[in-house]
Parts: C-alpha cells; sequence; structure tokens
C-alpha cells in the first residue's frame, strides 16, 4: 500500500492534543499524563496507519526509539539502586546528620544550591545530586522549620546550574552536538547568562533564608532536630568511610568513566560499607537493590519510635521505585516515535522556518519550539537532535555563532523541563524531593532568571548575546 502524503493540521494535531489535555486535565484535575500520552499515542498510530502505514512500520519505529535511548533507561534505574544502597550504607543520613549540627538554619538554602551546583559539575547529573545531596538538605529543611519549597528550589537550581555547564552531562553534550559545535564553545557561550544568573540566584537564597530563619536561633534547641539527630543516631553507625562512595563517584565522573559503570561500582562500595558498618544484615543490602531502604531493616530499632517526616526521608530508593519513571519514559518514547513517523517535526520546523525574519524571531523559535517539543516529548536527547540538525544551516545563514544555537536550546528544554509537573523530571524531582513541581517552581531562581535574561537578551541586547564568538567551525 502506497504511503499518502498527511495533512499538515493532522501531522500536528497529536501534538496539539497533548499540550492541550495536559494544560486541562493534569494540571487542574490531577489525570495521569501516562493515560493522556497513551491516547496521543494511539491518535497518531490512527494518522499513520490511515495513511498506509502498516503495523509493522510502527512497530519498528517503537522498537527504534526504545533501542536508540536504552542507556538512558539503565541509568534511571541505576539512579534508584545508587540512592537505596547510599541510604543503607548510611552515607545520606550522615550528610544530613553533620548537616543539622554544622550548617546554620539561614545558609541552609544557599548551601544547598552550591554544594549541587559543584556535585552536578563534576557528575554531570542533576537526577543523581537532587537524589543525593539534594535528599540531604531536604531532611536538614525538615529538621530546621525551613520551607521545603524554597529549598527544593535551590536544589533544583544548583543541579540544572551544574548540569547545564558540566563538560560529561548528556544534555550537555548533545546540545552542543545537534547544534553542530565544541563542547567548548557551548558551555563558553552559556556564560553570558550562566554567571549573572548564578550570582543573582545566590544573593536571592542569601536573603531568603535569612527571612525564613532569624540568624540568632539555634537549629540544636528545636524539638523536631533533635529528634531527627537522636533517631539517625540510633539507626546508623556514623564514620568517615562512609564518604568513600560520592567520592569514587566524584573522582570517577571526573576521569569521565562510564555512568554506568561509575554508579553501579559506587552503590556496590555502598552496600559493603553498609554489611561492615551498620546493623541491617546482609540480605538487606540485597534488598536495598531493588526495593530500597527501609528503617524497618533495624533489628536495634523499633521503627513506630522514629518520627515520621524521617520515614518519608529514609525509606526510598532501589530500582522498583524508579519503575514509574520508566513507564513515563517509555511512553513518551514511543509517542515520541509516533510524531516522527507521520513527519510532525519536520512540518513544524518547516513552518518556524517560513516566519524567522532575523535574530531575534530565530533566537525566539528557537526557544520556543525547544520548549514546545520537548514539553510535550519530556525527551532533551531527542528535541537536541532533531532541531539543531534542522536549524544549525539557518544559524550559518545570519552568521550567528552555532554555540548560541546549542545555548538557547539548553535554555528553552533543560531548564524548563523541571519546572513543569506532567514531564518526566518533574515527575522525578517531585518524588525524590517530596515537593510537588509546581510549590517548588517559584522558588528555582536559578532556572527563572536564566530563562528571563534570555529574554532579555532576544529583546534588547541581541548583539551582544550572539557576539560571544564569531566561529562558526564545527
Amino acid at each position: 500500500m502506497k504511503i499518502k502524503t498527511i495533512n499538515k493540521f493532522w501531522q500536528i494535531f497529536p501534538l496539539l492534543f497533548i499540550i492541550i489535555t495536559v494544560l486541562i486535565f493534569t494540571v487542574k484535575y490531577s489525570v495521569p499524563i501516562e493515560f493522556l500520552l497513551s491516547i496521543g499515542t494511539l491518535i497518531s498510530c490512527i494518522i499513520a496507519y490511515s495513511a498506509g502505514y502498516k503495523w509493522k512500520d510502527i512497530e519498528n519505529a517503537f522498537i527504534k526509539k526504545i533501542i536508540d535511548t536504552w542507556i538512558g533507561v539503565l541509568i534511571f534505574i541505576l539512579i534508584g539502586i545508587v540512592v537505596g544502597s547510599w541510604m543503607y550504607s548510611g552515607t545520606v543520613p550522615m550528610l544530613i546528620y553533620y548537616g543539622i549540627k554544622f550548617i546554620h538554619p539561614s545558609f541552609i538554602p544557599l548551601t544547598a544550591f552550591i554544594v549541587t551546583s559543584f556535585l552536578s559539575i563534576f557528575t554531570g547529573t542533576s537526577w543523581g545530586s537532587a537524589s543525593t545531596a539534594g535528599v540531604a538538605f531536604i531532611g536538614i529543611a525538615q529538621a530546621a522549620n525551613i520551607p521545603l519549597p524554597l529549598v527544593a528550589g535551590a536544589i533544583i537550581s544548583g543541579a540544572y546550574l551544574g548540569d547545564k555547564n558540566s563538560p560529561i552531562s548528556d544534555t550537555t553534550v548533545l546540545s552542543a552536538l545537534g547544534a553542530g559545535t565544541t563542547l567548548q564553545n557551548h558551555i563558553k557561550t552559556m556564560l553570558v547568562n550562566t554567571i549573572p544568573s548564578a550570582i543573582l540566584a545566590a544573593i536571592v537564597f542569601t536573603i531568603l533564608g535569612f527571612n525564613a530563619y532569624p540568624i540568632n536561633t539555634d537549629i540544636l534547641n528545636l524539638k523536631e532536630a533533635k529528634e531527627i539527630l537522636i533517631s539517625l543516631d540510633n539507626i546508623f553507625n556514623f564514620n568517615i568511610f562512609l564518604l568513600i562512595p560520592p567520592i569514587f563517584v566524584l573522582i570517577a565522573s571526573i576521569k569521565e568513566v562510564n555512568p554506568i559503570i561509575t554508579m553501579f561500582i559506587g552503590s556496590l562500595i555502598a552496600i559493603i560499607l553498609g554489611a561492615l558498618f551498620q546493623d541491617f544484615g546482609i540480605i538487606n543490602a540485597m534488598k536495598s537493590f531493588v526495593t530500597g531502604f527501609n528503617i524497618s531493616m533495624s533489628e536495634t530499632i523499633n521503627s513506630d519510635t522514629i518520627p515520621s517526616n524521617l520515614h518519608t526521608l529514609l525509606n526510598r530508593g532501589g530500582m522498583i521505585s524508579m519503575m514509574p519513571s520508566v513507564l513515563f519514559l517509555i511512553l513518551a518514547l514511543t509517542y515520541g516515535a509516533m510524531l516522527e513517523l507521520i513527519g510532525t517535526f519536520n512540518t513544524l520546523m518547516n513552518l518556524l522556518i517560513k516566519i524567522i525574519i532575523g535574530v531575534r524571531s530565530l533566537i525566539f523559535i528557537t526557544w520556543f519550539t525547544t520548549f514546545i517539543i520537548n514539553s510535550a516529548l519530556s525527551s532533551l536527547q531527542f528535541t537536541f537532535l532533531t532541531l539543531g540538525s534542522v536549524l544549525k544551516t539557518v544559524y550559518d545563514k545570519y552568521n550567528i555563532n552555532r554555540g548560541v544555537l546549542s545555548r538557547t536550546m539548553e535554555e528553552g528544554g533543560t531548564l524548563t523541563e523541571v519546572l513543569l509537573p506532567w514531564t518526566l523530571t518533574g515527575v522525578y524531582m517531585t518524588s525524590i524531593l517530596g515537593v510537588h513541581t509546581l510549590e517548588y517552581m517559584p522558588y528555582s531562581f536559578f532556572n527563572l532568571i536564566s530563562i528571563a535574561i534570555s529574554f532579555i537578551y532576544m529583546l534588547i541586547l541581541p548583539k551582544f548575546a550572539v557576539a560571544v564568538n564569531k566561529d562558526n567551525k564545527k
């Protein structure tokens, strides 16, 4: 059967369907995004089948997309293993314990911002820094009665400041690759946005930290802090060797060791340390890999005597904890595969290219298109590689440094995805930090300031934004 040309409206319709229904049903009525993605995929399949595609073509499109991104699925699962094993070993609980004792509450938001920034830069993963150091700072904030949305916003800001500028981050590498520029040029071009955004965010977190917690108040006098410290001291045996897993991960990441190998070995080290120093038993070490850590694993502590907020904080991790995220990723990938098959993105690109009339409109369209595609698909890899390959020749036509293209895609995709409640990253951060996306979004100051500065460049200072480097060589 001959493949018929699909009408442009029907090519765009599945994308419009997801955007509109998510805004109405997910945001307002909390309908699971997975259901809407399934319906969107079904609509796309009907359109493809009506155009003459056979089920085998549709099936092959699904399989190819899953194969291309399977490494990402493995990394998601490994993050769950890292969290479970580092809880079992006592590594993350120890960071919480000493953070409560030595970090003044007024500086918690700023410290969370700085620590997660450096951790993300050296490890290249916003998810990993949020699920380890981020979880620790949430625990410290709970003990100090600091508003959790503020601290979660600081964690998100730091995680994405580091991720966006890390030479070993997958999104940083892919945005440069998609734009056809060097990694060095991409990071250098981002500095005109990153530096002022980071400075302003640090100032805001400092001010809000002092407003949230008076400087003359002692956290150790708070009942909640005392209960957490006593409980952690009773459950875990802390010592300096528990820092080996994060130190190993940090060094291996700097040495550019494969992240899958790094995370798996870091988890094994944590399990060994937990078996040596904690009282949970070797069988529970294996369970923490799969089902995550649970306070009830302790044979010497009655879990009913532990504060409920500590249960929420410590009982987490394991492969199974990542299954909702993996499900979401698979549904998003199959949906994206169908949009690619019916030509949605080529049509969208062609329509947008026709309305480009200058530097301002080109940069704005790049940002807006990145935002729309990624907010619908929750796949930065697909968005960067697809959009970058289409637009890089347009940037050459206007003699604009391709680093501006890669930077704008990062700003429209990397910085915004975590702020949307229906994306994979938004769902993940909510589950890890225990703070809803719409609650931490107003406090994600680095992301919000970066977006604001990028629009200022577009509207007022386009020449400054594109004059960082005139070298367009690949």
